[in-house]
């Protein structure tokens, strides 16, 4: 059996890999994220963005839930997605021999795609059975955003700052998904452009961190708490809008909803 079957099968009846070259190997598994631990921290950090990172983000997620020594994720590293020059992380490359499909068509294709891959990772966002938490240390915009939206909570420092028109978030999220950014009102009153003490003050981004090793040590600090505090704390924060949320998703998962989408697209 393979190292990667190994994973797999301890995924399957919820056994831990405790050792340190168990734990290195499946974190060298992963090609556009950094993964590491730190005690009960599951640190995630973003390179780069393509599709691929989403479907890693998404397996990275899923081992932390199986993992019983792991209280909190941490995601962090590159939360600027779409910026100029970058391609779009849910963009489906044409095939060869594609060249004169209809742009109609193409567009709804890619949407349907881009469509399918948010809704799977905010599924994932929001069942994740850990202390999910976003640490923004510069620029945030676009589906950096949308995941911050869906995390547990966000810290920042001092230089970051979040663009929040809605001509820098990813095209699945203009066709108007509510899920995709369950505190837009608050985003709306922060303007085009937030820093970080007006995110604080909005509420958005929960504290400042004055620095990285500052956040760390809050980080190691909080996964000493008991498991059990820090679920609860968890389940207050969701409570008011998560099921909301599950419920959108269901919905717009929908043939009618799919039906609905395309409609628009078919006038152009």
């Amino acid at each position: 059996m393979s190292m990667c079957e190994c994973w797999a099968v301890s995924l399957q009846f919820g056994i831990g890999m405790s050792t340190a070259a168990e734990d290195n190997l499946f974190c060298r598994q992963f090609r556009e994220l950094t993964i590491s631990r730190r005690g009960g921290l599951l640190v995630i950090q973003f390179q780069r963005w393509q599709r691929r990172t989403i479907y890693e983000l998404m397996r990275a997620l899923d081992a932390a839930n199986a993992d019983g020594d792991i209280s909190i994720v941490v995601l962090s590293g590159e939360f600027a997605v779409g910026r100029e020059g970058d391609c779009q992380p849910l963009a489906l490359e044409q095939g060869p021999g594609r060249e004169k499909r209809d742009e109609v068509e193409d567009r709804f294709i890619q949407q349907r795609a881009a469509d399918f891959v948010m809704r799977s990772l905010a599924k994932k966002l929001l069942s994740c059975r850990k202390l999910l938490v976003a640490f923004v240390q510069g620029p945030c915009q676009g589906l950096g955003v949308t995941i911050c939206c869906l995390c547990d909570l966000v810290y920042a420092t001092e230089a970051a700052y979040f663009l929040l028109s809605l001509s820098h978030l990813h095209p699945c999220v203009e066709a108007g998904p509510s899920w995709s950014l369950p505190h837009i009102e608050v985003l709306l009153r922060l303007g085009e452009r937030a820093d970080a003490r007006s995110a604080l003050g909005s509420g958005f981004v929960a504290s400042l961190a004055a620095g990285a090793q500052h956040f760390w040590t809050r980080m190691d600090q909080h996964s000493r708490l008991p498991t059990a505090s820090l679920l609860a704390t968890k389940r207050h924060l969701l409570r008011p809008w998560r099921e909301q949320l599950l419920a959108q998703l269901r919905k717009e998962s929908t043939p009618l909803a799919a039906q609905r989408r395309r409609l628009p697209s078919a006038k152009l």
